[in-house]
């Protein structure tokens, strides 16, 4: 075996599987995140690290969108694309060390909430100081909703494939409720407040969910076996998705397609698989 299957065996056990990925993140963002992991591998970062610096980047894109210039949005979309490098480096570095804190998962969710805002919140003001793009500054808080609803339902059906793929069907019900107990126990002393406000965001966001429902433990093989499929349907109008075609639309100069996706055919997309994702459960509810 030579040195490019060892590196392609080593990226493959430390990644997730195609139908666990967001496209955008399998196709482009996890390679390099992994070539720039080996680069780092033997140093002593750790994967929190990486989420700073992706929230850094965020922050540094955000007021470049915030200046409302040609320049500032090119930065903005280099930056763009580094944070989404970054952002897959914290999870896979945690699996390849196996070094994770005991809040990554919650860090990782906390870092994307803030970094969507500065991004977000950046566009918004340098639409509304740009003469010339003034009347399209409040469709930078329209792609920020649909961003976070769009990102909420892929999170939905990938963490209930997940968790049927390990036999749990009800996991996302025990960790809610492992999470709101912790929070209990942290609430009844005093200090630790950063964990304590990482739980309540991940509550609140899980509440915001669509509820899991109850699988009766036959029907794991036929929940797995038809919505293995479907998954990477969600993903493309994901989180991922949308922050690639920003950065493109603002390298671009362009920032009307990115609205055009957000707004347009990332909802028509959701609705398109939605049917389907309906003709499935139905499928597997009405199966013996």
């Amino acid at each position: 075996m030579d040195i490019h299957e060892n590196i392609f065996s080593e990226y493959k056990k430390n990644s997730k599987e195609f139908f666990l990925e967001e496209p955008f993140d399998f196709i482009i963002f996890r390679p390099i995140a992994f070539l720039i992991l080996k680069i780092v591998y033997f140093s002593s970062i750790r994967p929190d690290h990486f989420s700073l610096m992706a929230l850094i980047v965020a922050i540094f894109s955000g007021y470049q969108l915030s200046t409302g210039s040609a320049d500032g949005f090119t930065f903005a979309g280099i930056g763009i694309l580094i944070f989404c490098v970054l952002d897959c480096c914290d999870g896979m570095l945690a699996r390849m060390k196996k070094n994770g804190s005991e809040y990554g998962q919650l860090i990782d969710m906390f870092v994307d909430l803030l970094s969507s805002i500065s991004f977000y919140t950046g566009l918004f003001i340098g639409l509304f100081n740009n003469e010339n793009l003034f009347p399209f500054h409040y469709l930078a808080i329209v792609s920020a909703v649909f961003i976070l609803i769009h990102a909420s339902i892929y999170n939905y059906y990938k963490s209930q494939l997940i968790f049927h793929l390990e036999n749990n069907p009800n996991g996302r019900n025990k960790e809610i409720e492992g999470y709101r107990k912790n929070l209990e126990e942290l609430q009844k002393s005093r200090g630790r407040y950063f964990h304590k406000l990482l739980i309540s965001l991940f509550l609140i966001f899980s509440r915001a969910q669509k509820n899991p429902e109850n699988k009766v433990k036959t029907k794991i093989d036929k929940y797995i076996k038809y919505n293995k499929p479907i998954l990477p349907m969600w993903g493309i109008s994901s989180g991922s998705s949308h922050l690639m075609l920003f950065a493109i639309s603002l390298i671009t100069h362009r920032v009307g397609l990115y609205f055009f996706f957000s707004i347009v055919l990332a909802n028509l997309w959701l609705i398109f698989v939605s049917v389907i994702q309906s003709g499935v459960n139905s499928s597997i509810e009405n199966s013996r």
